[in-house]
């Protein structure tokens, strides 16, 4: 609990324009000040308790239903799904008391709730170091989620808001700071899906070698709409797309239903343009916000199932020319131990060992290509086989000519 709860001194007190959706800021701050110095500050003590109490049926709940996340025993990396279920509870609030909840730290965010005090859901950059969810309760920052990077440290944890060093994301610079930081993401422009680009521009690949569409928070894509989609045209002006996985991810979306760029040269343009595109439209709505997020969700369980070998042998600023040679198809020689010691190619064979990491990555893409065109056939055959016991089985129920003709 911390020693000072004063306010904001107005010399660094930000002024507020505009305030995006969850964006880390206080609306109104001397008000809300006024509202947590009258109806919180006498009692943290209680209301930290009462959250410790809602933050225990979260656990019960969550810990369940996700005991690991990429690999992380819960409550790690967990923060969102936990501020969301506190949310819920949060917003019992505006109704009566939960039996065995009526108790000085409830009555005293009930009270503060009443008198107008706000409490939100915010997403940001905290101390430059991790992506935060917390709530904004008045002029308070409360996270409920603590201990979900370090598993020691206290579950609730409230500070002054201006003293949490919780700040907004700027841009996608400022973004891309903080993912390579806390994530360990190697982060690429989306020049793969240009027709998503202005609202998603970017493409993560992570220490395990997944690729990820970002970023689908309403803050970033409010952020992205409010600069008239100028902050994504920035990255994606910046930042590049290797060749190597353009290709895997693009064999990866094929028959998907997406739109997908042809190389990365043409994606970059393309998505550039779309961006101007969506300038010249109106603001969207909640509905076409919606779906944008559908989409990324979509796409990011079907690039689920790829894998990239050495993540970190990609160079995010320098574009790979398409390669736009015909060339047959190679076959691979492998022994019993299952690897790959050459590869041949027009009858002649050249050692793995020697060929560059462009051209391995190329043989690569070979592989998969090869691979999902054995299961689609598969499927055919499957399917093909179906059919025909349907058919079969239908000719069995169809009256005879006969009977027909009389």
């Amino acid at each position: 609990m911390p020693d000072s709860l004063s306010p904001w001194p107005p010399s660094v007190h930000p002024p507020l324009q505009h305030l995006l959706p969850n964006e880390p800021r206080v609306p109104d701050y001397h008000v809300q000040h006024a509202l947590t110095e009258q109806y919180l500050l006498p009692y943290l003590n209680e209301v930290e308790q009462w959250l410790l109490s809602l933050r225990a049926e979260v656990d019960a709940e969550q810990q369940p239903r996700q005991p690991t996340k990429l690999g992380k025993t819960y409550p790690l990396g967990q923060c969102l799904e936990i501020s969301q279920l506190m949310q819920q509870r949060l917003a019992r609030l505006g109704a009566g008391a939960p039996s065995g909840q009526v108790n000085a730290g409830w009555q005293a965010m009930r009270s503060f709730l009443q008198a107008g005090g706000m409490i939100r859901q915010v997403w940001g950059d905290l101390r430059r170091e991790y992506f935060q969810n917390a709530f904004q309760v008045g002029s308070l920052y409360i996270d409920v989620a603590n201990d979900t990077v370090v598993p020691t440290k206290p579950k609730v944890e409230i500070l002054p808001f201006y003293q949490a060093n919780f700040r907004p994301i700027e841009n996608y610079q400022h973004f891309i700071l903080i993912a390579g930081r806390y994530w360990k993401d190697r982060v690429f422009a989306n020049h793969l899906l240009p027709e998503l680009a202005p609202f998603f521009p970017l493409l993560h690949l992570t220490v395990d070698g997944r690729l990820v569409l970002r970023e689908p928070t309403r803050y970033m894509l409010a952020l992205t709409e409010a600069s008239g989609f100028r902050l994504s045209e920035q990255i994606l002006q910046q930042l590049a797309l290797p060749l190597p996985l353009f290709q895997r991810a693009a064999v990866t979306l094929l028959g998907s239903g997406y739109t997908l760029a042809s190389d990365p040269q043409q994606g970059r343009q393309q998505a550039l343009l779309h961006c101007q595109r969506e300038r010249q439209r109106v603001p969207l709505v909640v509905a076409e916000t919606d779906s944008k997020i559908r989409n990324l969700l979509d796409i990011n369980q079907r690039l689920g199932y790829l894998r990239i070998a050495n993540p970190d042998g990609f160079d995010n600023t320098a574009e790979a020319s398409p390669s736009t040679a015909v060339v047959p198809l190679p076959t691979f020689v492998q022994d019993s131990r299952n690897v790959m010691p050459s590869i041949n190619i027009d009858n002649k064979e050249y050692d793995l060992d020697t060929l560059s990491e462009e051209a391995k990555a190329q043989i690569a893409s070979i592989q998969f290509v090869d691979q999902e065109l054995a299961r689609l056939q598969a499927k055919a055959a499957a399917l093909q086989t179906a059919r025909n016991a349907y058919v079969n089985a239908l000719k069995g129920l169809l009256p005879d000519s006969a009977s027909l003709a009389s």
